[in-house]
């Protein structure tokens, strides 16, 4: 389906029925309303969306040789279809559904991607792959595909604050769930479906979204992800053909909020004028986000000259939730590792080093990373309201020494430069080695000019490479 099928079909008739009313004035509504209209033009925000984009890009095309790529990929290749869109780092072309569910459980398999505290998860993992699928071969524009990513991260930022806190705590797996909603919002901006169409598409997405935390640690945390990119993507395509849902998923009785949260009333739960893509946050160690606090900690720790030898214990203290999250207190494998708060300050207090090559079968069983690890004791903070954590080292001498660091600060206007400068270093770290520094730097090129481009095709020829030259095919 190019753009001009799906424009005729929305000027088409579309069938009526009971839950097809007008969709003003409900919950739903009014969050398509405000990401409809969002004003994308903005320096701030299309600089933050290029920076999403480049980072993006760089985590999934660095995970195209995790396992559970290489399986998920696997199957969509022995399934055949229709080869509409572009596998990132690989080349091949397969169905958007496919391209979507691939590339988006690439984008999450080194769980090193962006992060949106409001949406509490990771808002372009499951947005861009569904966003990228759509726009291939659509005739879209570099504006037009910022426009729909700003949407898509938007509507997962205020349905993410829409099912706060309780969402999350109770189990569900935001990225996948929330980001459902944002990868069906980035299709419905592109394919320029109007407002009831995206109340349906919505409605779809709601009702096929799913994820839980309990994955988390596994190759299914990078699945579900991946399958909210094609869930996204399908309930935006669908509801172009035609297909109805219930107008208010996000508000009615037995609705997404109404069964998966405890956010009672109608009213909408988001208070904020500004737009939360702008405080974005980014990963520089290939953790979960929620260790990068304790992490720094040790890492400050360490440059002071507080060296293994002179540790006799240390204590890690962290927001509560925390330990629901990443309290694997003796990872078996490097994605547990990941997981692991007391590793992961084990490592930075011992190594330095978290990148992504650094979590390997051989760092989980460095003796000096296990006998620091095994003198890491990690607690709840007693103050609920604080986010940052504490990291106490007692050395051997009696001596203590603190460090408080909160990594949830967004990056102030001035420092937007140093970011990109930060991001790209990290782009070429992950993909040099999957497809070379000069096929990174036609990348880099590529997402750099996007406000002005007049197709995104050039972008999308810039992550195919030859299939013959990726190991492990």
């Amino acid at each position: 389906m190019n753009a001009e099928e799906v424009l005729a079909m929305n000027g088409s008739d579309r069938a009526r029925d009971g839950a097809n009313g007008s969709p003003e004035q409900t919950i739903t509504s009014q969050v398509i309303a405000r990401v409809r209209n969002i004003d994308h033009r903005r320096d701030d925000v299309v600089t933050s969306a290029l920076h999403c984009i480049l980072d993006t890009l760089g985590v999934a095309i660095g995970g195209v040789h995790e396992p559970v790529t290489r399986h998920v990929r696997g199957e969509a290749l022995d399934e055949g279809g229709a080869p509409r869109a572009t596998l990132w780092g690989t080349g091949e072309r397969v169905s958007r559904p496919q391209a979507a569910l691939v590339n988006g459980t690439a984008a999450h398999a080194l769980d090193f991607d962006d992060v949106s505290a409001l949406m509490e998860g990771h808002p372009s993992a499951p947005l861009l792959p569904a966003l990228l699928a759509v726009a291939d071969g659509a005739g879209t524009s570099g504006e037009e595909l910022i426009a729909a990513f700003v949407a898509g991260f938007e509507t997962e930022a205020m349905v993410g604050r829409l099912m706060s806190p309780s969402h999350y705590a109770r189990g569900f797996h935001a990225t996948a769930t929330v980001g459902t909603f944002g990868a069906a919002a980035a299709g419905a901006h592109v394919l320029g479906l109007d407002q009831r169409a995206w109340a349906h598409a919505f409605g779809i997405a709601g009702s096929r979204a799913a994820g839980l935390k309990s994955m988390f640690g596994t190759m299914s945390k990078p699945l579900q992800v991946g399958m909210a990119a094609e869930n996204g993507l399908r309930a935006a395509t669908l509801a172009a053909r035609g297909v109805t849902a219930h107008p208010d998923v996000l508000g009615t009785a037995q609705g997404f909020r109404d069964t998966q949260s405890d956010a009672g009333g109608t009213a909408p739960a988001w208070d904020w004028t500004g737009l939360a893509i702008t405080d974005v946050l980014f990963k520089y160690h290939a953790a979960c986000y929620l260790t990068h606090s304790a992490i720094e900690g040790g890492l400050s720790m360490r440059d002071a000259g507080v060296t293994p030898e002179r540790i006799e214990s240390v204590e890690v203290l962290v927001p509560a939730g925390h330990l629901r999250v990443c309290d694997i207190a003796e990872p078996s494998t490097p994605l547990e590792g990941k997981f692991s708060l007391r590793f992961t300050t084990a490592m930075a207090l011992v190594t330095g080093d978290l990148s992504e090559q650094a979590f390997t079968p051989a760092s989980l069983a460095d003796p000096r990373v296990v006998a620091l690890r095994d003198r890491v004791r990690v607690s709840a903070r007693t103050d609920s309201d604080s986010r940052s954590s504490i990291v106490r080292v007692t050395c051997t001498d009696g001596t203590e020494r603190v460090a408080e660091v909160d990594v949830n600060r967004p990056t102030p206007a001035s420092q937007l430069d140093r970011r990109w400068e930060a991001l790209v270093a990290k782009f070429h770290s992950l993909v040099d080695p999957v497809m070379s520094a000069d096929a990174a730097d036609r990348i880099v090129s590529e997402v750099a000019g996007l406000a002005t481009a007049e197709s995104v095709e050039p972008l999308l020829r810039a992550l195919a490479v030859n299939a013959e030259d990726v190991p492990g095919r």
